[in-house]
């Protein structure tokens, strides 16, 4: 089994979309897997900026649900001629934008809460993964979008929680055993939720967390994380032509390196990985036929790269 996770550059436009689901079906022939998303690129920035104008009185709620609507409609084209899961997933489109409105608006009429952000800033998985599972099915997958809140059981701690790692476990675990052995799910990533039931998010870039921990509690063979860069380089490769791909990390110093800031990872992204020896092989959705780099357990047979 392999967890799969893309990042929002590798959903940002409905070529991307299809390309990643093309990944995907790809792998369902070797492996069970799970899949991990985030919003589109660009979304949830859209989304706190609009957070953070609703707390200065400006916020245009119909001009951002509009903006909202025509993102997603856009990317919605990737379901070309299958009418019927495009007709699903735009109703999955208003329900979804209608929740975001209901939410703003009570913002702006009472005193926001910290719960109320975290719901807003969920929106961008929510029109994701729902979008990435119809694609699937497009595709002949047996795919469906999971919400994170009935897996991730966290503290109320909005805009970063914490992860309840028993509670977690024990939910995650009993899902996975009812799932099909060719069923895909499309899990948002990013967020989770209270006991109650109340909405949390893990923290930006949190769901290369969200998927570390799925990867961990399912002993995962690896968790493939899928961006727009074929591997971690010694610098930015987009702005340095200097920098040097690594086609090996030893995890666990990836781990303290990724604690000190140096990965651009969420700080507790390999926490899970390095606890349960699961490695990580960073690839490129543009360039899925390089290498990329892998972040191999100290202990682990060189014989796995490849």
């Amino acid at each position: 089994m392999k967890v799969l996770k893309f990042g929002g550059t590798s959903v940002g436009s409905a070529a991307l979309i299809a390309r990643v689901a093309d990944l995907i079906t790809r792998a369902t022939a070797t492996h069970q897997i799970v899949v991990v998303v985030s919003a589109a690129a660009g979304v949830t920035n859209e989304l706190v900026n609009a957070w953070d104008a609703l707390q200065q009185g400006a916020l245009d709620v119909p001009a951002l649900l509009a903006r909202m609507r025509q993102r997603h409609r856009t990317l919605a084209h990737v379901l070309g001629h299958h009418a019927a899961l495009r007709r699903g997933y735009l109703a999955t489109l208003e329900e979804t934008l209608s929740q975001l409105a209901r939410v703003l608006r009570m913002a702006q009429s009472q005193n926001a809460k910290p719960a109320w952000r975290d719901e807003v800033l969920a929106t961008g998985e929510r029109l994701m993964a729902p979008l990435l599972a119809a694609t699937l099915k497009a595709r002949g997958v047996a795919a469906f979008a999971q919400d994170a809140t009935t897996l991730i059981c966290t503290d109320a701690r909005h805009g970063e929680a914490n992860v309840n790692l028993e509670a977690t476990r024990e939910r995650v675990q009993q899902w996975f055993a009812r799932l099909g052995k060719q069923t895909v799910p499309v899990v948002t990533g990013f967020i989770g939720a209270t006991p109650e039931g109340q909405t949390t998010t893990l923290g930006r870039g949190g769901s290369d967390y969200s998927a570390a921990l799925l990867a961990a509690m399912l002993g995962a063979e690896v968790l493939e994380r899928w961006t727009d860069v074929d591997g971690l380089y010694t610098a930015d490769p987009r702005k340095n032509p200097e920098a040097r791909r690594y086609q090996t990390l030893v995890l666990e110093e990836a781990w303290a390196w990724n604690h000190a800031g140096k990965l651009g990872m969420h700080r507790k992204a390999l926490d899970p990985l390095v606890a349960a020896g699961i490695p990580v092989h960073v690839r490129s959705t543009l360039a899925p036929e390089q290498p990329g780099t892998w972040l191999l357990p100290a202990d682990t047979p060189q014989t796995l790269v490849g």
